[in-house]
C-alpha cells in the first residue's frame, strides 16, 4: 500500500504541473492574440500619425512661367555686367575705355556690322560728353538695338490663325541644334489652335531619327507620314505634300537630315528637296525655317549665312537661350543677316518656345 500512495502521489504532481503548464500556456496565447488584434485593427479604427498631412492641406506644386528676364540672366550677366564694370568715374570716355566696349561688344556674339553701328552711335553721341555714366550707356544701347530689330517680324500666319489653304514648312539646320524638340512643340502649338498638322520624316540619315520624330507626333496627336521602302529624302517631302492635300492638313511640317554647312554634297541634297517640293505644290515650301543653337555664337552666323545662302531662310529659330551666355547672337542675325528670328526656346517645356519679342529681348539683356 505504501509504494501505491507514493505512485499516486507522483502521478497527482505530473497532473498539477501539466495543469499548470497549460494554464500559463493558455493565457500567453491571448495575451499574443489581444497584441496581434491589436496591430490588425481595421482602418478606421486606427488613429493616423501627428506627421501625416491631412488631405484636405495636401498642396499641388505648380510649375511657374519662366521670364525671358530669367531665362536670359546668363547673357545678361555676361553682356551688360561687363559694359557696367567698365565704368570706374563719371567722366568722358577714353580710348581706353572705347576700346573695352568693342572688345565685349564682339565677344558677345553680335556680329562685326551690328558692332561697329553700335560703336558709331557710342562714339558719335557719347565721346564729347563731359559725365557719362553706365545708366546713360545702357540707354543709348537699348534704343540702338530696338532700332536695329526694327523690321524684325516674328509673324508665323498659321500661329496667328488658320490658314486658307495647306502651308508646307521645311525644317533645317545642323545636328544637335534641336531640331526634333522644335518640331515637337510647334506641333503642340499648332493643334492647340484646332490645326490639322502632319509631320514628314525627311531625316533618312541618322539612325533612330524616325522614331524620335513619331514620339513627338504620337504626343501632339498629329498625322506622321513616313512611307516604307521610301529612303530618299526628295521622294519622302514630295510624296508628303501630295499627301497633305489629299487630306486637307493645314500645316506640313517636312523634318530634314541635319547637316554641317560646309557639307556641299548634303546642302545639294537639300535645294533638291525644296524643287520637288515646289513641284508637287507650286509656291512650297511657304517657310524655310532654320533651328539655331544660340550656344554656337559666332559659328551659328556663319551656319544661318551659308543656309540662306543656299535655301533662302524665311525664318530663324533660336534654341538653348536658357542655357547660354551667348544671346546676343540674336542680334547679329536680324542684323548682320538681315534674318526674321521667329521664335525662341527658353526651355524644355513646349510652353518654352516663344513668338521672338525685340522689346522683351533688349530689356532681359541690359
Amino acid at each position: 500500500m505504501g509504494y501505491e500512495w507514493i505512485e499516486l502521489g507522483v502521478a497527482g504532481l505530473v497532473m498539477l504541473s501539466a495543469l499548470g503548464t497549460a494554464v500559463v500556456v493558455y493565457f500567453r496565447s491571448r495575451k499574443s492574440a489581444s497584441h496581434n488584434n491589436k496591430i490588425e485593427a481595421p482602418a478606421h479604427e486606427q488613429k493616423l500619425p501627428r506627421e501625416v498631412p491631412s488631405p484636405s492641406k495636401t498642396t499641388v506644386q505648380v510649375e511657374r512661367f519662366v521670364t525671358l528676364e530669367e531665362a536670359l540672366k546668363n547673357t545678361q550677366s555676361s553682356f551688360w555686367g561687363r559694359l557696367k564694370g567698365v565704368f570706374q568715374s563719371e567722366s568722358k570716355l577714353n580710348s581706353t575705355e572705347l576700346e573695352q566696349i568693342e572688345e565685349i561688344l564682339y565677344t558677345s556674339d553680335l556680329g562685326p556690322k551690328t558692332v561697329q553701328k553700335l560703336m558709331s552711335q557710342i562714339q558719335d553721341q557719347l565721346q564729347g560728353q563731359e559725365h557719362v555714366t553706365s545708366d546713360i550707356l545702357q540707354s543709348l544701347l537699348r534704343n540702338e538695338m530696338l532700332s536695329l530689330f526694327k523690321d524684325n517680324s516674328s509673324e508665323l500666319r498659321a500661329l496667328e490663325g488658320k490658314p486658307k489653304k495647306l502651308e508646307v514648312w521645311m525644317i533645317i539646320g545642323v545636328n544637335g541644334a534641336g531640331k526634333t524638340t522644335t518640331i515637337g512643340k510647334l506641333c503642340h502649338k499648332l493643334v492647340s489652335q484646332n490645326l490639322k498638322v502632319m509631320v514628314a520624316a525627311g531625316d533618312t540619315f541618322r539612325a533612330a531619327a524616325k522614331e524620335q520624330l513619331k514620339t513627338w507626333a504620337d504626343r501632339s496627336q498629329v498625322i506622321f507620314f513616313s512611307p516604307e521602302g521610301v529612303d530618299n529624302p526628295s521622294g519622302v517631302a514630295f510624296d508628303a505634300v501630295k499627301s497633305a492635300l489629299q487630306q486637307d492638313v493645314d500645316i506640313l511640317i517636312v523634318d530634314t537630315a541635319g547637316r554641317l554647312h560646309t557639307q556641299v554634297h548634303l546642302m545639294e541634297e537639300l535645294k533638291k528637296v525644296k524643287r520637288v517640293m515646289d513641284k508637287a505644290l507650286p509656291g512650297c515650301p511657304h517657310e524655310v525655317l532654320l533651328v539655331l543653337d544660340a550656344n554656337s555664337g559666332q559659328n551659328a552666323l556663319i551656319q544661318a549665312q551659308e543656309f540662306n545662302q543656299a535655301l533662302g531662310v524665311t525664318g530663324v529659330i533660336l534654341t538653348k537661350m536658357d542655357g547660354t551666355a551667348k544671346g546676343g547672337v540674336a542680334l547679329g542675325v536680324a542684323t548682320d543677316l538681315n534674318l526674321d528670328i521667329k521664335l525662341i526656346g527658353v526651355g524644355e517645356k513646349v510652353e518654352d518656345l516663344r513668338p521672338f519679342d525685340a522689346q522683351e529681348f533688349v530689356n532681359s539683356i541690359l
